[in-house]
């Protein structure tokens, strides 16, 4: 994850300083254009772009839904047939998800859009249980997660380069959890919240065609608060007892298409 940080921060230099310097040479040589290429039809796409302030598109998207940060709470607590013990929680294996957005754009000034990007989000994590005396495997607990999400960012995009335009983003997410309730049936017996607030940033390439945009994402979504309901599953109890917090985290491919 570290990493990943790191690449978005050199790709929002890159932008920034990209975009700044072709205004500095225009202005000092307004005849020659060192971003000048061959054009195509595709161009004109731009340019329609350009005459209004709003467009609307969709998007289609994978992801890997992850807790970033998962705190136990080291109680001890009874097991029916183990006794006293102590459990830790440990997410071993990410499994993907999809997402599908609607996309509403507004442009701010040059460079800089506002979006509005509602969706379905769907995500699934398999939360491990141990003990902490022999390391044994105690539960494996599937959460299946289905979100409705209303993410607000702010889309910085450097001055195109021929047909092709990097850019980044960040903003607010705000999901809502439609399947955050304990399931005995199906061996789930710890609840989270029903709203979680992320942060996200990301970066993503612009591509122009002659009638539609399509754009290639990654996007990281973190997680604001401790999304660990308090609610306990009757007779399961020690599971939630286990724990302390849980913050949530969403890694994400993202291909989009704008009018």
């Amino acid at each position: 994850m570290i990493r990943v940080k790191y690449i978005l921060v050199i790709a929002f230099i890159s932008c920034f300083f990209q975009g700044n310097a072709q205004i500095w040479w225009e202005k000092r040589t307004p005849h020659v254009s060192v971003w000048e290429y061959p054009r195509s039809n595709s161009m004109n796409l731009l340019d329609r772009e350009y005459s209004r302030n709003i467009h609307f598109g969709f998007s289609l998207g994978l992801n890997a839904f992850d807790f970033s940060q998962i705190h136990n709470s080291g109680n001890t607590v009874f097991i029916p047939g183990q006794g006293n013990v102590i459990l830790y929680a440990d997410l071993i294996h990410l499994k993907p998800g999809f997402n599908i957005n609607a996309i509403a754009d507004y442009r701010l000034v040059t460079n800089l859009d506002i979006r509005f990007i509602p969706g379905i989000f769907f995500g699934q994590r398999q939360l491990d249980f141990y003990r902490r005396d022999t390391k044994g495997l105690v539960q494996s607990m599937p959460i299946t997660s289905n979100y409705l999400e209303f993410p607000v960012v702010l889309k910085y995009s450097a001055s195109r380069y021929t047909n092709f335009r990097p850019y980044i983003l960040t903003g607010l997410n705000t999901r809502v959890n439609l399947s955050n309730t304990i399931n005995v049936d199906s061996e789930r017996y710890i609840e989270l919240k029903k709203l979680e607030p992320f942060a996200e940033i990301g970066l993503g390439f612009d591509f122009y065609f002659d009638y539609f945009r399509m754009s290639i994402e990654i996007k990281i979504s973190a997680g604001l608060n401790n999304c660990l309901n308090k609610t306990e599953a009757t007779g399961y109890e020690y599971y939630r007892r286990s724990l302390k917090s849980i913050h949530s985290n969403t890694a994400g491919l993202t291909i989009s298409f704008e009018l």
